[in-house]
């Protein structure tokens, strides 16, 4: 899927595609609030909810990398050798 695609989505349906089809990345909180932030194909996008897993405030759709940053601590890269 493609950012714009995404981005013309039903809020039910970018939820359906987020479970679905992305990678979780990892979770924290923004203004005390709950904000998991997801890979889909190419770009990111963070869910910040007003209730976690019930309410959504907005999606941020990017293929900037620096909304990693504040998930960084999370991810967890493993050496194979």
């Amino acid at each position: 899927m493609k950012y714009n695609e995404f981005e013309e989505l039903s809020e039910e349906e970018k939820v359906a595609v987020l479970y679905a089809d992305a990678l979780y990345i990892g979770k924290r909180k923004v203004n005390g609030r709950p904000a998991i932030l997801y890979q889909l194909d190419t770009f990111y996008v963070e869910v910040l909810y007003l209730k976690y897993r019930k309410y959504i405030a907005r999606f941020i759709a990017t293929d900037d990398l620096t909304i990693l940053d504040p998930y960084l601590e999370q991810i967890k890269i493993e050496s194979f050798v």
